[in-house]
């Protein structure tokens, strides 16, 4: 069983689609860049990273589970969910910065291994099980926090993680930044990132090969749960309030993210690098749309084909 990719099995793979995803990112920035200078500005460039830190976290996660072959609908109340906990441990009073950001990745980690339970080990579809867990999540948030938001005035130490910056770059920015290249070690430097990968394609080849194949996609389940919790924290603190309605319809984005990315919603291939190419891909879109005063209707449109070609190219490489 290897150990980690090859460089010239990651180049190889990493090659047409990356090239292409990157001359579109580059091809999006210039046409953006032509239409209106200030898209080139630092300050907007930066502001296109900081919106798009908590869908790129949550992204690096998803692809782990995606690259399985499953999937995880249930991000948004878990990010929901997470602030709530947070907010309720600051609330405390004797409960600090680091208990908080603990205690809201744990559960949420914790939501993440019941999914991955239930489907590596239970059997059952991973569609059915997250989509039941999007629901008996966000009512658990309810339940515990209400439905009404909870001011979060401090400490300031928790307040830095998503309103502070270090050196003119957002801390969230940072926190991206790290999810990224932890995630890319993963997925090239460790057995979990190849046995993902060969789970996706083939469970059958991959449990013959040695590979832990319900070990791997349960994993996969905590891993993006628990991103989806440092979002949620992340999230908390940008905006100094939780509520257990945040993060609705967020899981449509993260996964039209890791799609546009590269990769295939049947499993089986993927990349981190390349999902962040994607994530800054639709982030570039979004900011650029704006910048254009381009009316709602029309953004959603435009998102909503170029993650149908994305998806269609995907499968086409998938099929040649």
């Amino acid at each position: 069983m290897f150990k980690r990719l090859s460089p010239e099995a990651s180049a190889v793979w990493m090659a047409r689609p990356g090239a292409a995803l990157s001359l579109a990112l580059l091809a999006l920035c210039a046409a953006f860049a032509f239409a209106k200078p200030v898209f080139l500005s630092p300050e907007n460039l930066l502001g296109i990273l900081h919106q798009v830190a908590i869908i790129g976290i949550m992204a690096v996660g998803m692809t782990f589970v995606i690259m399985t072959g499953g999937i995880d609908l249930s991000v948004g109340p878990v990010l929901a969910i997470a602030g709530v906990f947070a907010a309720e441990v600051l609330a405390i009073g004797h409960g600090g910065t680091l208990l908080a950001v603990a205690v809201a990745v744990g559960a949420s980690a914790t939501v993440g291994g019941v999914n991955g339970l239930l489907i590596a080990y239970g059997g059952l579809a991973p569609f059915v099980v997250t989509l039941a867990g999007l629901s008996v999540v966000r009512g658990s948030a309810l339940l515990i926090g209400g439905p009404d938001l909870h001011l979060i005035r401090g400490p300031s130490s928790f307040i830095a993680i998503g309103s502070g910056s270090l050196a003119g770059v957002p801390v969230s920015v940072y926190v991206f930044g790290a999810a990224i290249v932890v995630g890319t070690f993963v997925q090239y430097g460790t057995t979990f990132g190849v046995s993902a990968l060969a789970v996706g394609a083939n469970q059958r080849a991959a449990h013959l090969s040695g590979h832990r194949v319900r070990r791997t996609k349960a994993a996969a389940y905590v891993a993006c749960a628990a991103c989806a919790g440092l979002a949620g924290v992340i999230e908390a603190s940008q905006v100094h309030t939780a509520a257990a309605t945040y993060g609705m319809g967020v899981e449509l984005d993260v996964i039209a993210a890791v799609v546009v990315g590269g990769t295939s919603l049947a499993g089986g291939s993927g990349s981190i690098p390349l999902t962040f190419v994607g994530v800054l891909l639709i982030g570039v879109m979004n900011d650029g749309l704006g910048l254009l005063n381009t009316p709602i209707e029309w953004q959603l449109i435009v998102k909503g084909l170029i993650i149908a070609v994305a998806v269609g190219l995907s499968e086409r490489r998938r099929s040649a």
